[in-house]
């Protein structure tokens, strides 16, 4: 991502885990990479610095969040108007292990949350990308 958005974009990097972080800042420094900003969030709250982020991305993650619904509700305070929220994850429909969630999970999450789903795409290898976008009063 900090290679696709160039050198005058910012990636925030997230994650509950402080050392998961530092290794992916080790990472960046190794490859060159000036544009990544690492934020500790905590399990209901990504704490993002900025409140105007355009995309927010998941990957391969959401399953494993304790507070999925919370953390949502609270995301929607760091993203600007229009902004998209992207989660990728295995897909268990397609043959990912039983760990991972269901789209309807997903989706039903979402909606308790308040976002509306905007695009669906299931028939990438083993991967489900579901956008969603929060729903307007």
């Amino acid at each position: 991502m900090a290679r696709r958005v160039g050198p005058t974009g910012l990636v925030y990097a997230n994650d509950i885990s402080a050392r998961a972080l530092r290794e992916l800042e080790q990472r960046g420094t190794r490859e060159g990479l000036a544009n990544i900003r690492t934020v500790v969030g905590e399990v209901d709250d990504p704490l993002f610095p900025q409140r105007d982020l355009q995309l927010v991305v998941v990957v391969h993650a959401f399953h494993d969040f304790s507070h999925p619904v919370e953390w949502l509700v609270n995301l929607k305070a760091y993203l600007r108007s229009g902004a998209t929220v992207a989660i990728i994850d295995r897909d268990p429909a397609q043959g990912a292990e039983s760990h991972f969630w269901s789209r309807e999970r997903i989706e039903r999450d979402t909606a308790e949350a308040g976002y509306e789903l905007t695009k669906a795409v299931d028939d990438i290898s083993s991967h489900l990308i579901l956008v969603f976008r929060p729903k307007t009063q």
